[in-house]
């Protein structure tokens, strides 16, 4: 069972790679199980509600099988738990990889911390049809409000040429699209050899990459820091061929004030706005995603203005929007001027409803475009994505090859999707 971000979900992967590769063969049915693995989120509290209700739950549907809690709240939400509802196995975030020997070689519990080199993970298919390639993990930032430096611990990276091989053996087993994903890209490369960025890594797979794979297979980046869009990084995503017209940044607050108390000082957003402008001439048609955090402590009504006049401003396509969460063991949990629950769901809400506004008048210029290219999600799935990240619903199910991305055109709109039917060229 799998919470939270990509990461998270490419880590499970690795891990059932690993232990099939021993022998093991996953089921459906918890009852059947001998172990059953819950890699948990902690970014929110209610991650980690999340994941001590997962045990409660495998209690009962296996109470034979041996329950490992992993992931970034192990720790943090077995110290929530008592008598048999405590997980048999605790392996906390930074030991996952000692999950690669197979689940009854280990102890009952790891508590001693690891060397924190780049963990030996790796895949080679994925369960979903686009599957996440994992380049980074760990963040050495320390947001004020950010827990996971305390659960994922430094900064580390993947070395460039084991992130080509992998991409390559995706690609071979038959996927389409790949999302290059890690905790902070902002800090891709910081601990290998000098002048390596995650743009360097970009434009290396690119080089290698689009001979073969230009207009049959492309790349999505999960999520940048705002300051990536600096020159290079403009640079680098307008030369590519293989990346996706798409951006998701990790933006947070539109008022200076608020980034400066959250720590994250190092971008501006009337800069951010001029760098977007740059790349929307670039790619006229462009997704733009991100994630943003209301109500935090000190938060007023002048900085959600402030967020708000900025999201009118921005091509934006859509966002994720939370409310603050207060993690404790943070520097913000015990800031002063905390603002009130509900509030903080007020302030969410209205900048939900504005993105809302902007995603609408966004599927209703997409039904302008001649074609688009899908990434299906599975063979008998009826939707996938086109590459400006925006979900399509055929009108039919197509006949269609595998995972291969297919040439459609828009027709309506549906929801927050669009309906689409196979152009007549078909697969791309």
């Amino acid at each position: 069972m799998t919470f939270g971000c990509k990461v998270n979900q490419y880590e499970s992967q690795s891990i059932r790679e690993a232990w099939q590769a021993l022998g093991g063969t996953e089921v459906a049915d918890p009852a059947r199980a001998d172990v059953a693995l819950v890699n948990s989120c902690a970014i929110t509290a209610q991650g980690e509600r999340d994941a001590r209700h997962a045990l409660y739950r495998l209690r009962r549907a296996a109470p034979h099988a041996r329950r490992i809690l992993t992931g970034c709240s192990a720790r943090l939400a077995a110290a929530d738990l008592a008598g048999a509802d405590l997980p048999d196995v605790l392996v906390p975030q930074e030991a996952k990889s000692a999950l690669l020997q197979g689940p009854w070689a280990l102890p009952e519990n790891i508590t001693t911390a690891v060397p924190r080199p780049y963990p030996p993970l790796r895949i080679s298919r994925f369960r979903r049809a686009r599957p996440v390639l994992k380049v980074q993990d760990g963040c050495s930032h320390r947001c004020t409000y950010c827990i996971v430096p305390l659960t994922r611990g430094p900064a580390v990276s993947r070395a460039p040429r084991a992130v080509l091989e992998e991409a390559r053996r995706l690609l071979d087993a038959g996927h389409r699209e790949i999302m290059l994903s890690g905790i902070n890209l902002r800090q891709y490369g910081r601990d290998l050899d000098a002048g390596i960025t995650f743009w360097t890594l970009l434009e290396l797979l690119d080089r290698e990459l689009a001979p073969q794979w230009t207009g049959r297979a492309r790349l999505r980046i999960s999520s940048l820091e705002p300051s990536q869009l600096d020159s290079r990084g403009l640079d680098s995503l307008l030369a590519s061929r293989m990346v996706c017209p798409h951006v998701h940044l990790s933006l947070q607050s539109g008022s200076c004030a608020v980034l400066r108390r959250m720590g994250r000082g190092h971008y501006r957003p009337d800069i951010l706005k001029k760098q977007l402008e740059t790349l929307h001439q670039a790619w006229p048609v462009m997704g733009l995603g991100a994630d943003i955090l209301m109500g935090f402590p000190g938060e007023n009504a002048a900085h959600v203005q402030e967020t708000l006049a900025l999201v009118e401003s921005l091509p934006l396509t859509y966002a994720h929007v939370f409310p603050y969460s207060r993690r404790p063991g943070t520097p913000a949990a015990a800031f002063p001027e905390q603002v009130p629950h509900q509030e903080k769901l007020r302030r969410a809400a209205a900048v939900r409803t504005a993105v809302a506004r902007k995603r609408r008048h966004f599927l209703q210029e997409l039904l302008q475009q001649p074609d688009m290219l899908v990434a299906p999600d599975g063979a008998d799935s009826g939707k996938g994505v086109n590459e400006w990240y925006v979900t399509c619903r055929f009108r039919s199910l197509p006949a269609r090859k595998g995972h291969d991305l297919l040439s459609v055109r828009a027709v309506g709109v549906e929801g927050n999707a669009l309906v689409v039917i196979p152009t007549s060229d078909g697969e791309a």
